[in-house]
């Protein structure tokens, strides 16, 4: 039962992170519209590639549901390394998000003088 439960909490962090991966890069084509129409610098390909992070630690929880290892230990080992670069991942869409902020609010204030 614990292993089944288990493998359904996997399967959802996947399909989770892949959505998150899937929402960043969303914005990131938001942002590069954003860069064409206002011929301005968004940092989109920083906001489409920072969460390949996230695409990793998908990747490596498949990895690790998919080849049963008997050794416990790897599997301690590539769950590590999954949410190093899960953690990576997050902290570098922090800065591409407060940076596209930054533009936004610029472009904002601009709005705001000429009425």
């Amino acid at each position: 039962m614990e292993q089944t439960l288990q493998f359904y909490t996997h399967i959802i962090s996947i399909i989770s992170g892949l959505l998150f991966w899937t929402g960043f890069f969303i914005i990131g084509m938001i942002a590069y519209r954003y860069s064409k129409v206002f011929n301005k610098q968004t940092f989109y390909i920083f906001l489409m590639t920072a969460p390949s992070g996230i695409l990793i630690y998908s990747l490596l929880l498949i990895i690790k549901i998919s080849i049963t290892v008997t050794n416990p230990e790897i599997n301690n080992i590539i769950q590590i390394i999954a949410y190093v670069f899960f953690v990576i991942s997050v902290f570098f869409v922090l800065i591409s998000i407060l940076k596209f902020n930054s533009v936004l609010n610029a472009l904002l204030k601009y709005t705001g003088d000429k009425k």
